[in-house]
C-alpha cells in the first residue's frame, strides 16, 4: 500500500472517516426521534428556509456542505498534529472536535447562520457527542494511517 504524503488528501480522508462515525451517530439520533435535525439539515439551513430543509435538493446541498466541512476539519487537525506531534492524537482530536463544536454551535448558531434551530438541550448535547466522535476518529486515523503526511 502506498503512503499518502499529501497534507490535503490525508486530512480529507481522515476527516471523512471521522464523518462516517459522526453521521452514523447523528442519523441514529434523528431516526430515534431524539433530534429534529441532522447536521445535513443544519448545513442545508445555511442556504434554505426551514420549510425547505427536507427537500431532496436541500439535503444534497447540505450533505455536500457537511462533507466539505468534515474534510476541512481533517486538514486542520492534521496541521495541529504536525505542529504538536501525534502523541495523544485521539485526545487532541476529541479536544479539537469540542472546540469546533463550540465555534460552530456556540457562536454560529447564536448568530443564526442556519435556519435549523436546536430548541432543547438534548439535541445540542447529542450533536456535541457526535463532534467528539469525529475528532477522535479523525485523530486516530491520522496517527494510524497517515503518519507520513503528518510529519
Amino acid at each position: 500500500m502506498t503512503k499518502v504524503r499529501d497534507t490535503v488528501i490525508a486530512g480529507l480522508l481522515a476527516g471523512w472517516a471521522g464523518n462516517i462515525a459522526k453521521e452514523i451517530m447523528v442519523w441514529t439520533f434523528y431516526f430515534l426521534g431524539w433530534t429534529k435535525y441532522t447536521l445535513v439539515h443544519i448545513a442545508a439551513g445555511f442556504y434554505y428556509s426551514a420549510d425547505n430543509l427536507t427537500a431532496p435538493v436541500s439535503m444534497i446541498t447540505g450533505a455536500i456542505t457537511d462533507w466539505t466541512i468534515a474534510g476541512v476539519f481533517g486538514v486542520i487537525l492534521l496541521l495541529i498534529l504536525r505542529f504538536t506531534g501525534t502523541d495523544y492524537a485521539l485526545v487532541k482530536g476529541i479536544m479539537f472536535g469540542s472546540f469546533f463544536y463550540l465555534i460552530a454551535f456556540g457562536i454560529g448558531m447564536s448568530l443564526d447562520i442556519s435556519r435549523a434551530t436546536l430548541l432543547t438541550p438534548l439535541p445540542d448535547f447529542l450533536l456535541l457527542l457526535s463532534h467528539l466522535a469525529i475528532g477522535g476518529v479523525c485523530g486516530w486515523v491520522l496517527r494510524r494511517y497517515f503518519k507520513a503526511a503528518v510529519r
